[in-house]
């Protein structure tokens, strides 16, 4: 078995825990998974999102980060011959590269550096200046929020297009008959294969493939919806915010924002050309009825039934 545990989940794991506290629940996980061949990936997301957060203003905040990536770097690393071994699990960019085209490109080898960059943080690579180390963290940062900022486009840009050119986030709010067919469209699938066909698009623009729109590439767009199903609602969820006219998901800031990071890993989870036993460990209520929704009930774990299953 392979899980993939979300940000949450390792802040969970930690939260309120001492160092050696910490440690002894390391070590129970690792001795139970060598036992039952289990196997703890890195997830790519989960350490960008905590990197994030590595020079957080609020100091508990800051120590709760820094703790769960020293968790996560610990319990999906292994060391032999001095040499460090990581077997990740890519995000949004990274996903499209390989499942489409099964490339390994720039965004690849930016997540590669990632693990680097989380190594160093939790002092398994010494040597680098906490000057060069703050840069780093800090292009982390800005890549979760150019991630963000481009789905957002993509709204917006739909937005202009039904509003000659003028992006009103609150366009649907006095317009009870357009509100309707929206959220129909939204039932129907009609948005979310729009949103399937932006992805494909985008897997073209990353390995700059030329986009010939033929039957072959209507077989891609519902092949990616059957595939990633759980993560194409998830993106239904945030739509439902521009059918509400919520003015507040103009700004990237806005937290609703960060189910951007929760599709990148749910890609990321469900990326599987192996067919391996996965599945993703994580608490958000939202996730779970979405892999329910799509008929993925097995490749999806909470909280607790992972300390059950670490008897922790």
């Amino acid at each position: 078995m392979n899980l993939i545990l979300d940000t949450n989940i390792y802040r969970n794991l930690v939260r309120n825990l001492s160092d050696d506290e910490i440690l002894a629940t390391s070590n129970t996980i690792k001795d139970k998974c060598n036992r039952d061949d289990i196997t703890l990936s890195f997830p790519i997301s989960s350490a960008m999102e905590l990197i994030s957060h590595f020079n957080d203003e609020n100091p508990t905040e800051q120590q709760e980060c820094k703790s769960a990536l020293k968790l996560l770097v610990n319990l999906s690393t292994t060391c032999s011959s001095g040499d460090i071994k990581v077997s990740y699990i890519p995000p949004l960019n990274a996903v499209l590269e390989k499942y489409f085209f099964e490339t390994k490109g720039k965004y690849a080898e930016m997540y590669e550096k990632v693990i680097k960059l989380a190594q160093i943080l939790v002092g398994n690579i010494i040597g680098y200046e906490p000057l060069e180390i703050s840069k780093h963290t800090e292009t982390v940062k800005n890549q979760l929020k150019s991630d963000k900022k481009e789905i957002r486009d993509n709204y917006e840009a739909y937005l202009r297009s039904i509003n000659d050119g003028d992006a009103d986030w609150e366009y649907f709010k006095d317009k009870k008959k357009l509100r309707n067919d929206y959220y129909n469209s939204l039932k129907s699938g009609r948005l979310s294969f729009l949103v399937a066909e932006s992805f494909v698009d985008r897997a073209h623009n990353i390995t700059e493939k030329i986009i010939i729109k033929d039957q072959d590439y209507i077989d891609k767009i519902i092949k990616f919806m059957r595939d990633f199903c759980p993560a194409l609602l998830m993106n239904e969820r945030l739509l439902e915010n521009v059918g509400n006219s919520v003015k507040a998901i103009a700004d990237i800031t806005d937290k609703r924002w960060n189910t951007i990071i929760d599709i990148s890993i749910i890609l990321g989870a469900l990326y599987n050309p192996n067919n391996i036993d996965r599945r993703l460990v994580t608490e958000e209520k939202n996730i779970h009825s979405s892999f329910e929704s799509c008929g993925f009930q097995n490749k999806i774990m909470n909280l607790g039934e992972f300390k059950s299953l670490m008897a922790i």
